[in-house]
């Protein structure tokens, strides 16, 4: 049923003047929903009063203890949070925080390409209650990967980046695909390659559903083709990119199903 889940892709701003033209565009781009605050205060207040809405935030703007709150805050309320900010030591202490405590994308401006990075992040941000809830759907398997494995694999799924394939997640832990998928196999995942397909409905999950943007151009920022994209989601979910955006299934039964898919055996 389309009630499943709201159809908008909403964002608490709270950024300088030099960084809350080039957000707001790109968000107007995706006929997303800002609430533009003015200080530290009202991002925490914005964050009680709305469940799940992406931030986008500059760390330079919030003291340490006010990002302290925001990470109590994220734990009670998740969401996806960008970073937008400079290399500056004013930022530095607050920016700590967040990386250290969060999965915050952190994006500096000035460094190259960075308005596709930030277009890239803003729609791709990935929905927090679903990674979180495929996480502990599986959490047995993750219990029997050794702490680098079982760090990479769950770095990717509550971000959507990093590895694009299993050579390259072999590479991240250093071992050898083989040696990987014999690991990932022994821990009980039946599908080893729909780990990575997982982390890519995860990221693009709200786009698909929330959105209006082309699937094509979705597919394109996850790296691949539409064609791609629908075969991982019929795979994974059962249902291809199209049908789920006209009939959004919500988060539990999303999470449930891929979650089978990567546990339950071939009979």
């Amino acid at each position: 049923m389309r009630d499943c889940v709201r159809s908008e892709l909403r964002y608490i701003v709270l950024l300088p003047a030099e960084s809350l033209g080039a957000a707001s565009a790109i968000i107007a781009g995706y006929d997303g929903i800002i609430a533009f605050v003015p200080d530290g205060d009202r991002l925490l207040s914005a964050i009680a009063s709305d469940d799940d809405a992406c931030l986008v935030i500059d760390p330079a703007l919030i003291a340490p203890a006010t990002a302290e709150a925001v990470v109590t805050a994220i734990a009670e309320f998740p969401r996806p949070v960008v970073a937008l900010s400079t290399i500056t030591p004013g930022a530095l202490d607050s920016a700590l925080i967040l990386a250290q405590r969060t999965q915050t994308r952190f994006i500096f401006r000035g460094v190259p390409a960075d308005r596709s990075v930030l277009e890239r992040a803003l729609l791709l941000a990935p929905d927090a209650k679903l990674s979180r809830a495929v996480l502990s759907g599986i959490d047995a398997q993750m219990a029997r990967l050794s702490p680098v494995i079982r760090d990479k694999v769950r770095d990717v799924l509550l971000t959507g980046e990093g590895a694009q394939s299993l050579d390259a997640l072999a590479a991240m832990t250093g071992l050898t695909r083989r040696a990987l998928e014999e690991r990932l196999t022994d821990a009980g995942f039946a599908s080893r390659a729909g780990l990575l397909d997982a982390a890519k409905i995860v990221a693009s999950y709200r786009a698909v559903t929330r959105s209006r943007v082309a699937l094509e151009r979705i597919a394109q920022m996850l790296g691949i083709t539409v064609r791609a994209m629908d075969a991982q989601f019929v795979v994974m979910l059962g249902v291809s990119c199209t049908r789920l955006r006209a009939e959004p299934m919500g988060v539990e039964e999303v999470a449930s199903r891929i979650v089978r898919r990567l546990t339950e055996r071939a009979a």
